[in-house]
């Protein structure tokens, strides 16, 4: 098989939207994150971060013949021009799966079902944000995530209790990770929400997969890149439990965020 660098371009973007690229590496034979959502146009590429393994990337469900293999420090990419969900595998390795969720942008694809965003109102911590909800305000948890509060609060005291963790760095550690979301998303912006919006938790707020203009989950971002913890409080999807599971161990094992600047503190949170 050929063991240079692998780019494979399969569409062609035609919408005037800016194109995304989204990374998903590879290690230790899983894919981080395991399920991605993106938008039509966007680009992901996968890189081999294994130290001697080597994996491909194959749509077998669309009856595509298996592409070359990659190997270490190599990557393989692909542009996707559709809707839908795309389900894939390494070839060498069945037991190595992943999906991609394709959502429409906002200006094509004029016969897809619309997609209903709401206003972004503020940032309120790692894990909350305020949105236009139905006329009113209204706040809503990234379900699946835990950040430290970035404020004095009853549930700074609980944390610091049972974490065993001094109030002071929490809440250095909360402000970071709220710093952290507000990159992803900003006032003014629009987000769209997937699950149960019929129940809020004890907090009154509205527990949500939240997805940004880019087509990302920033619950998954937030895990992914080591600002937040996965958090089961409400019945989450076993597969959208298992990408945050999966985020959370590739932040973990590659020091990021949170866990490359409190390492200790991480360990602690995540007990």
């Amino acid at each position: 098989m050929k063991s240079f660098l692998l780019v494979i371009f399969l569409f062609f973007v035609s919408s005037s939207n800016a194109a995304t690229k989204h990374d998903i590496g590879i290690k230790k034979f899983k894919f981080s994150p395991a399920e991605i959502t993106i938008s039509v146009g966007d680009t992901i590429r996968w890189t081999n971060k294994e130290k001697r393994q080597y994996h491909s990337i194959w749509f077998e469900q669309l009856g595509e013949p298996e592409p070359d293999y990659f190997f270490p420090g190599e990557f393989f990419e692909r542009t996707f021009n559709d809707i839908g969900n795309f389900p894939y595998r390494c070839g060498p390795h069945p037991k190595m799966k992943g999906i991609v969720h394709v959502l429409k942008t906002t200006e094509n694809v004029q016969n897809a079902k619309a997609i209903i965003t709401y206003s972004v109102e503020s940032v309120e911590d790692g894990d909350t944000i305020v949105i236009k909800y139905k006329g009113k305000t209204q706040r809503v948890q990234l379900i699946g995530i835990d950040a430290p509060e970035d404020t004095q609060n009853p549930k700074l005291n609980l944390d610091s209790r049972n974490k065993k963790i001094e109030k002071n760095d929490l809440l250095k550690m909360g402000k970071a990770s709220t710093e952290y979301l507000q990159t992803l998303i900003k006032a003014g912006e629009k987000v769209s929400l997937e699950g149960n919006l019929s129940q809020k938790d004890k907090y009154n707020r509205l527990p949500a997969i939240v997805i940004n203009q880019k087509g990302q989950s920033l619950n998954q971002e937030m895990v992914k890149t080591g600002y937040a913890l996965l958090l089961t409080r409400f019945p989450l999807d076993e597969d959208f439990k298992a990408s945050l599971k999966e985020a959370q161990n590739f932040a973990r094992s590659e020091k990021l965020g949170l866990w490359k600047k409190h390492p200790q503190l991480m360990e602690k949170w995540s007990n």
